[in-house]
């Protein structure tokens, strides 16, 4: 299971992976979501990243969980 686990990670980033560009659009969507709550460009930018940060790891949660299931099964 650790090999299967290493293996997602390396195909994750490898730089041929369409999934490079998630990055740019879940930033564009992190900017445009907390502008609509905050005034202030520093609120802004922290709140963005706070935001960026969070669905990131959650999205990469998601993907190994069914990365490892599909692998069990």
């Amino acid at each position: 299971m650790g090999t299967a686990i290493l293996s997602f990670f390396e195909h994750l980033v490898a730089l041929s992976n369409p999934l490079w560009l998630y990055y740019p659009l879940c930033l564009a969507v992190a900017v445009v979501y907390k502008a609509t709550k905050f005034d202030k460009p520093k609120e802004i930018a922290w709140a963005a990243l706070h935001f960026f940060v969070w669905v990131t790891l959650g999205m990469i949660v998601l993907a190994a969980a069914f990365y490892i299931i599909q692998r069990l099964f």
